[in-house]
């Protein structure tokens, strides 16, 4: 907030002016309003500071570009120092080359503000399957930015009071049934081995000394989106991400804006507003959040404390969501 000198004539009238605004949001708050909540100061550069997005590939449509100038609006306030995909990068069947012209339209000319420039850590989703996932891989030696060595991956960042954090990057894919059984749908999917990345999500997480370890996936473990009723196959990694302490998994799937907290040290968010959304189903008695809005999330860790805010298509921060240790 802006700060404001005032001479002690002016003091009365001031006065007067503060009662009617906060009056007014006052009765905005009644309403629930996304004007009600605050997001947190940009708590500086010895922060480590991301962006979550997910489900955005949508060809440069208005919605997608709603949600990509918020996204510069916010990393303008407080810069990001990388942007994580929560996957489905490229709808609606992925890309099927380091050619392929979604490139351009889904991403290169979508992202183009300043702020957006930093790394981006990307995992797949089932719609990126469903074309050449190889390809997504391969681009990360094409861009500067896009980063995805493989299908699965570990990052580690430190802050500036000297936290680290661990970023374990899931690929969700081969653990969804229902993806399996439909065939030739997803090439690169059949065949997939879970072993060998379920050997090593557990070695990583229980090798890591990480001050926080978080992981992201495409698929939620807990939703009440459109999915809500539907299997959810990444809960059988459910007890393993309690025993080894992980602080917060982050997906996207569900067109939505999601934040739950079941019985467990994990919170779990679903940022997959990036350029569609859809309805939401009755929240679980654990849903900190549920919403159906365009939007993404942003991640700052910090003096022991992980602040998780949720912003709309039009920059309104709708939650904040604290993890402290």
């Amino acid at each position: 907030m802006n700060k404001i000198s005032m001479k002690q004539s002016g003091a009365l009238f001031i006065s007067f002016s503060v009662f009617s605004i906060l009056c007014i949001s006052l009765l905005s708050c009644r309403d629930n309003g996304p004007s009600c909540i605050v997001a947190p100061d940009c708590r500086g550069d010895s922060a480590v500071r991301f962006a979550v997005i997910g489900d955005w590939g949508w060809w440069g449509q208005a919605d997608q570009m709603k949600v990509a100038s918020a996204l510069e609006k916010i990393g303008a306030e407080c810069p990001y120092d990388f942007i994580v995909s929560t996957g489905d990068n490229f709808y609606d069947a992925g890309v099927d080359s380091l050619n392929d012209v979604l490139w351009n339209m889904s991403y290169e000319y979508v992202y183009t503000a300043p702020h957006l420039q930093c790394p981006w850590y990307v995992v797949l989703g089932n719609h990126d399957y469903r074309g050449a996932p190889s390809a997504e891989i391969a681009y990360s030696n094409n861009s500067p930015r896009w980063r995805m060595p493989s299908k699965y991956y570990k990052e580690q960042f430190v802050t500036g009071s000297n936290e680290t954090i661990d970023l374990f990057f899931m690929d969700s894919n081969p653990y969804q049934k229902d993806l399996l059984a439909a065939g030739g749908a997803y090439p690169e999917l059949n065949g997939l081995d879970t072993v060998y990345q379920d050997g090593w999500i557990e070695n990583g997480l229980r090798n890591s000394t990480a001050d926080w370890k978080l992981v992201v996936g495409h698929h939620p473990l807990y939703t009440c989106g459109m999915r809500k009723g539907q299997p959810q196959y990444m809960r059988k990694f459910e007890g393993l991400f309690n025993e080894t302490h992980v602080d917060a998994y982050l997906c996207g799937h569900e067109h939505d804006l999601q934040v739950h907290k079941p019985q467990g040290v994990v919170t779990y968010f679903v940022s997959g507003g990036g350029g569609n959304k859809r309805p939401i189903q009755t929240p679980f008695e654990f849903t900190h959040f549920a919403q159906s809005s365009l939007g993404f999330m942003v991640v700052e860790v910090m003096n022991s404390k992980m602040t998780v805010t949720t912003y709309n298509e039009n920059g309104q921060v709708l939650h904040v969501e604290s993890i402290a240790h």
